[in-house]
Parts: structure tokens; C-alpha cells; sequence
């Protein structure tokens, strides 16, 4: 075979080394235009993150950290970090980093030389302007990224000050646990800023970032302080600290704070606090939002509410839920929206739509005083069809299954009484119940026949919040606050109930003594030593137990039962939901808050009255009591409604409920209770009632003495004939008349004005 050689001139090989070396240069020079006019550096990337959010309580106790962008920081400036840890860095990861140009050239040429030596340890040259590199941009292309990685930090470094860069490391560095930043690693390791690490602290810290999981101090506490020993002999060696600051570096045991990195406290609330910083509605200081939140109550309410729950397990209780309010602010205290793992952990039970049972009769009560009712007001506890939601009817019972006839409407809301609160909701009526319920807060869809009568017995769906936004306002004395989750929120007060009416409902419901009469005890002992008011509420078929309880400062409301919605077994409000309450209401009575009520608040005036009529207490009445009445509503008349050998005189429609009871010390009596002829009930004579929206007059139950049935009575209000007993309330002076037969009753009159107008001689709204 032959083999042919072509012969390449001199010529052609100059040509072809000179374009070689111009393509060299050509790549050099414009690598270097890269790096001198930073385009191989994209700024945005270097944008400061976004820090975790501290959540704290109002103390400042940490109650979560958010991680925002998957880590969890705190970005601070520089000169806010101890010069000692900036120190410590530098030492151990880049001596030369004030002098060189983001590549350590001695430092490359060593570590060539001893990891091509044998034998010899291997050496790195990453300089901390190339580490920050490979933190924003990672290695995506292996060691053509190391390339890469070199041109950008000697690009960074014409872009960024040397204190731009040190400031951007030292945030980015990672210390274990998801921890980010020297800013968080030492808040939560040491429990203060990076401003106050000692020289021992910051030397500790600074080893953490070469092996974050081998040296997290919580977990290998002795590798971390064989890494800081190390990095402390470094500083000692090359100047940075004396030997006596080594020596007692050394011997230092380092302090770790006990709080968890991670901590996860009152996870519902802070659920919401999230939801509110995103709205805008929390505002946040060096990365932390202070909360209303007491974590000392909170832990002291789930203690409560636990217990609770395994007192009633075996009886279908499976979970319970609690939220504490100041009044005066509306601040939320406590926050328990799940009060044990298992079933309905995951939810927020605050917010989950329940059926109240009888925590909703003090508002239709409220209502009831405002239209001229009083504590003294006698109510039918009688057995007869009512009508419930979409015009349905239903026959109910009081919880003991007895029938009390006539009750004075104290002892009918302390008993919590259903026949009697149904009697009180006919004579506010549906549409002014629904009104006033939604007055307060509670979500009501539709009209008032889609809830009808049965409304007052917990014939709607409410959650905790809801309720507790209620009962706040009436312990306030009838104006509204929203529920704040910010400490020291801008109260915003709106008038919602009568301040005279809600003053006489708080006093029936903080009626130690009625309570006792009820229920056999009063828990007085286990709640606060202020006085307190109580109801309690369980829902059809045994389902959810219910305690609201309240003081001047606070509120309290507690929900047990099953999330799923299978019924306990006759675990009641008072059984299972109210010892519960008044524990944590005394617990939240020992905070140093202040209270909410002013000092004009509405006062109460006590006269004796016959406990059978609530008329004024006469000659015949064997059996008297006192009772508080708002100013102008103590009765004129005086009882004679008692028969010489001490039969109670009862009017023609309480014929059935002797018969059936088997009363032989009532006798019927067409002359009724009281002073005798026919006479108008209801609303007393003289009485101003105060409306919420005059433009949607509520309707008014008229009663006379006489009258087995409402019906058999007709109506003239201001000389104009009313064909039913419903009587729509327009604002102005009214006059109004009962005609029964043949007979008339005299003329009373009454003041309607809306709510915040006058009665009388002050104001009553």
C-alpha cells in the first residue's frame, strides 16, 4: 500500500495558529467583557427573599414560624450581626476574601498542589463570593457549571460591594433543621438576635453550614462543639481572639434555647392569622406579627377541653372546641379550634355550622324586654303546636317533660324552659326573632318561615364564633365589636341591642340562685370570683352540648360532641360542655385586662312582687320574691289574684294545663291575674320600645287579661280596628284597646322610636 503525504506550507500554518490564537483571544476578550460588565450575573436573582413570618402571641412567645419561599429566614443587614461570627466566616472559609477578586488564585494553586500530591489531604479554593454563587445558581451542568461558577463570582464581585456579598452569604448559609440565615439559626438556638452571639456562640455557629444534618447542635451537640473547638483554635491562631478568649470560649457550654425551631401552636388561629397578614389585615415588624393570642390561656383552655372530652369519650364525645374574647377589644384570647387528635383534628370546629340547642333564647329574651316585657312578666310554659320551619308543626317539651303553667320570665330563661322561651319568641315573633339574630352576626339565609318559632330552641345552624360575637355584645351592654385576631385592635363599637334590655338578661343569666333552682348547682365554685353569666344549650338528639359564659371582662364559649355528627348519650350543655367554661373563664379572670362595661351602664331597681302573678307582692300573696326591673318598668298594679282559703286565680287559658296537672290550687277565673276586668298584658302601659330599622317595623304580640286564646280578642290601635293580634310597631304614640265581646279595656299607650332615640328621660338605645 502507499501512503501519500500532502505537504501544508509554512504559510498555511501561520494562517491557521494566527486564527487560532485571534479565536482564543476573541473567547478571552469576551469572556472578560462578560465578567467586567457583569452579564453573566443576573441581579433579580440576588433579590432579597421573603422572610418566614413569626407569629407570636401577645406576649411575644412564638406560636409558629411560616416558611415563605421554603425556608425558614430572617433577612437582616450586615451590620446587625456580630462582628464576632463575621470573624469566625471569614477565618475558616475565605481569609483572603477582602483581597481578592472573587477567585483566591494562592488558594487555587494550593489546593491543586495537594490533591495532586499522594497522600495528601484534599484541599477546596471555593472562595465565599463563588459559594454564594453556587447557592443562588446550584450546579446544574456539572463541571462546566464549576466554570461557569468562577466567571460569575469575579462578575458578582464588579456588581455587589464586598459587604453586599458578605451580607447576602451569611443570610443564605443553611443550619440545619430548614433553618436559614444567621438571623433565625441563632434565635432559635440561642433565643436572641445575631447582634448578641458571643465569640463561643458565633464559633459554633459558624462550623454548622459545611454539614448542616452532622453538626445540627439540638441533635449531635458533640460534633458541633468538636467543629467549634476547631474553628476556635483557627481564630486563636491566626490572631483573631487571645488566648484567654479561647480558653473560656472553650469551656463554655452553650445554652440552646428550649423552644422548638418549629414551634405549632394553636394551629387554627394561626391558620387565620396567615389568612389576615395576606389580606393586609396584620401588620408585621422585623418579620413578626404579635397577635392577640394568650398561649398561657390557650394551653390552659386545651388542658380543659381535653379533659372534657375523656371524661364524656365512652358517652360519643369525641371532640371539643373553645374560644375566649375580651369584650372591651374583641381581641380573641383562645383559640381551640380542635382540642384532641383523632376525629376533627384537621378542622377548624370554630367555624364549623352546628345547632345551638337554648343558647340562643337570651337574645330572643333581650328582644322580648326591649317590645315591654320584664324579668317580672308571666309566660305560658304550656304544651301547644307551634310552628316550625316552612310552616311545619311540632308539640315541645321542656327538658324534664313537665309543664310550669305560668312562670315569671326570670325563672323561665334561669331554667332555660322551652314551652315558656316559645311563648316569648310567638309574642316578639319570627320575623323579629330572625331580625335579631342577624342583627348580631349570625348567618341566616332566607326568610323567617324558613326557621319559624322554633328558631328559639336552636332550630339553626350557628358556629362558636358566631355565638361568641353574641354574647359579647350583650355583656357589653348591647354594641357590637368584631372578633380581632390583632393585638390592641381600633374598636369600632355599633349599637345592636337596648342597653336596658340587655342589662336585665345579663342579670337573669348571672342568677346564681335561679341557676341553682334549675339545674341543682350552679358551678360557682369552679368558675372566677366575679360574678358570671351562664347558658347552656343542647341540640336535637343529644348531638352538640354548648356552655356560653361571660363576666364583664371576657367571654367564653366551649362546643363538645361528635365533628361526624352521631349523637352522645345525654351528654348535656351543663353536663359536659359548662365545667368546662367557667374553668376557663376563670382562668382568663386572672389576666390583668380591663373590663369592658362603662360606669353609666343601665342600673337595675328591685321591687318584691308575687311570685306566682310577677304583680306587685299584696296582702293575699303567700309566696314573694325580689326582682330587678329597669327603670320605669316596675309594675303599678298590685297582685289580687290569690282566693281567700290561697287558690291562685288563673286566667281561662290555663283550663287545660290544670286539668292535665292536676292542680288543685289554682282556680280558674274570668277576672285573671290581677287587678280583674279586661285589661291589655301586653305591652305594659307607658312602655317605649325601641326598633332596630323603622323601616321594617317589627311585629308585636298583642295580650289581654281575659282571653283563653289570643285570637278571640280583637284590636283597635289608635282608633283603627286590628284584625289579628300582631300589630306592626311604626315609630311614634300609639294608643291601643282590647275589645273581648262586649267588654273594652282602658286605653294604654304606648312609644315606639328607634333604636338610640329617646324614652323617657334618657336614652334607652
Amino acid at each position: 500500500m502507499i501512503v501519500r503525504y500532502r505537504t501544508i506550507s509554512r504559510r498555511t500554518l501561520a494562517r491557521a495558529l494566527g486564527w487560532s490564537l485571534l479565536g482564543f483571544l476573541a473567547l478571552r476578550l469576551g469572556l472578560h467583557l462578560l465578567v467586567v460588565y457583569g452579564a453573566l450575573v443576573d441581579p433579580s436573582r440576588f433579590a432579597r427573599p421573603l422572610d418566614a413570618l413569626t407569629l407570636t402571641d401577645r406576649h411575644g412567645a412564638t406560636l409558629r414560624h411560616a416558611r415563605l419561599g421554603g425556608a425558614d429566614r430572617r433577612w437582616v443587614p450586615l451590620r446587625e450581626v456580630s462582628p464576632a461570627f463575621v470573624t469566625a466566616v471569614l477565618t475558616v472559609e475565605d481569609r483572603r476574601f477582602h483581597a481578592h477578586d472573587g477567585v483566591d488564585s494562592l488558594a487555587l494553586a494550593r489546593a491543586l498542589t495537594y490533591n495532586l500530591l499522594p497522600g495528601r489531604r484534599r484541599s477546596g479554593a471555593s472562595t465565599i463570593t463563588q459559594q454564594l454563587v453556587k447557592r443562588v445558581y446550584g450546579r446544574p451542568h456539572g463541571l462546566a457549571s464549576k466554570l461557569l461558577e468562577v466567571l460569575r463570582a469575579q462578575a458578582l464581585e464588579r456588581v455587589f460591594t464586598k459587604d453586599e456579598i458578605l451580607e447576602q452569604y451569611v443570610n443564605r448559609l443553611p443550619f440545619g433543621n430548614g433553618l436559614e440565615g444567621v438571623a433565625r439559626a441563632s434565635e432559635a438556638y440561642f433565643g436572641h438576635g445575631p447582634e448578641a452571639l458571643t465569640v463561643s456562640e458565633a464559633a459554633l455557629l459558624a462550623g454548622i453550614p459545611q454539614a448542616p444534618r452532622a453538626t445540627e447542635p439540638r441533635h449531635h451537640l458533640a460534633r458541633a462543639l468538636a467543629r467549634r473547638n476547631f474553628i476556635l483554635a483557627h481564630l486563636r491562631d491566626r490572631g483573631a481572639i487571645d488566648r484567654a478568649t479561647y480558653e473560656a470560649s472553650v469551656r463554655e457550654v452553650p445554652v440552646l434555647h428550649g423552644e422548638s425551631p418549629h414551634p405549632y401552636e394553636a394551629p387554627r388561629f394561626t391558620d387565620e392569622a396567615l389568612a389576615a397578614w395576606r389580606q393586609g389585615r396584620l401588620g408585621t415588624s422585623r418579620g413578626s406579627v404579635r397577635t392577640s393570642l394568650d398561649l398561657g390561656l390557650q394551653h390552659q383552655a386545651e388542658g380543659a377541653l381535653r379533659a372534657a372530652v375523656a371524661r364524656h369519650f365512652a358517652r360519643g364525645a369525641r371532640n371539643a372546641a373553645a374560644v375566649v374574647v375580651h369584650n372591651g377589644t374583641g381581641e380573641l384570647l383562645a383559640y381551640v379550634g380542635a382540642a384532641v387528635e383523632g376525629q376533627g383534628a384537621s378542622l377548624d370546629l370554630l367555624r364549623a355550622r352546628r345547632q345551638p340547642g337554648s343558647t340562643l333564647k337570651p337574645f330572643v329574651y333581650e328582644r322580648f324586654f326591649e317590645l315591654g316585657g320584664t324579668g317580672a312578666t308571666v309566660l305560658d310554659d304550656l304544651q301547644r303546636p307551634m310552628y316550625g320551619a316552612r310552616g311545619s308543626t311540632f308539640e315541645a317539651r321542656d327538658y324534664d317533660g313537665v309543664e310550669r303553667g305560668p312562670v315569671r320570665a326570670r325563672q323561665a330563661l334561669a331554667s332555660s324552659l322551652n314551652l315558656a322561651a316559645l311563648d316569648a319568641a310567638r309574642r316578639v315573633g319570627a320575623e323579629g326573632v330572625v331580625s335579631r339574630l342577624r342583627s348580631l352576626g349570625f348567618s341566616l339565609g332566607g326568610d323567617a318561615s324558613r326557621y319559624g318559632a322554633a328558631v328559639v330552641l336552636g332550630g339553626a345552624d350557628v358556629t362558636p364564633l358566631e355565638l361568641a360575637r353574641a354574647y359579647v355584645t350583650l355583656a357589653r351592654g348591647g354594641s357590637a365589636v368584631p372578633l380581632s385576631l390583632r393585638l390592641e385592635p381600633v374598636v369600632s363599637a355599633r349599637p345592636v341591642l337596648d342597653p336596658a334590655a340587655s342589662a336585665l338578661t345579663v342579670d337573669i343569666l348571672r342568677d346564681a340562685l335561679a341557676r341553682r333552682e334549675a339545674f341543682g348547682r350552679d358551678l360557682v365554685d369552679a368558675g372566677p370570683a366575679v360574678p358570671f353569666g351562664l347558658k347552656t344549650g343542647t341540640s336535637q338528639g343529644w348531638r352538640d352540648a354548648w356552655t356560653a359564659v361571660f363576666t364583664d371582662r371576657f367571654t367564653v364559649v366551649v362546643w363538645l360532641g361528635d365533628p361526624g355528627g352521631a349523637p352522645m348519650r345525654a351528654v348535656s350543655g351543663f353536663e359536659g360542655a359548662a365545667p368546662a367554661a367557667v374553668r376557663i373563664l376563670a382562668a382568663a379572670e386572672r389576666l390583668d385586662l380591663p373590663s369592658s362595661r362603662s360606669a353609666g351602664a343601665e342600673p337595675l331597681h328591685q321591687a318584691e312582687v308575687c311570685a306566682a302573678t310577677g304583680l306587685l307582692a299584696g296582702h293575699g300573696c303567700s309566696h314573694r320574691v325580689t326582682e330587678r326591673f329597669v327603670r320605669g318598668t316596675i309594675p303599678r298594679a298590685m297582685c289580687a289574684a290569690h282566693a281567700p282559703d290561697g287558690r291562685v286565680l288563673l286566667p281561662a287559658r290555663y283550663a287545660s294545663w290544670a286539668s292535665r296537672a292536676h292542680r288543685t290550687d289554682v282556680v280558674l277565673s274570668p277576672r285573671g291575674l290581677g287587678t280583674g276586668g279586661l285589661r291589655v298584658e301586653e305591652p305594659r302601659d307607658g312602655a317605649c320600645l325601641a326598633v332596630t330599622d323603622p323601616t321594617h317595623p317589627p311585629v308585636v304580640a298583642l295580650r289581654a287579661s281575659e282571653a283563653r286564646e289570643p285570637a278571640e280578642v280583637q284590636w283597635e290601635v289608635d282608633g283603627r280596628s286590628l284584625p289579628t293580634g300582631a300589630w306592626a310597631a311604626t315609630p311614634g304614640e300609639h294608643r291601643l284597646v282590647a275589645v273581648l265581646g262586649e267588654a273594652r279595656s282602658p286605653a294604654i299607650t304606648v312609644r315606639v322610636v328607634p333604636v338610640g332615640g329617646l324614652c323617657g328621660g334618657g336614652p334607652r338605645g
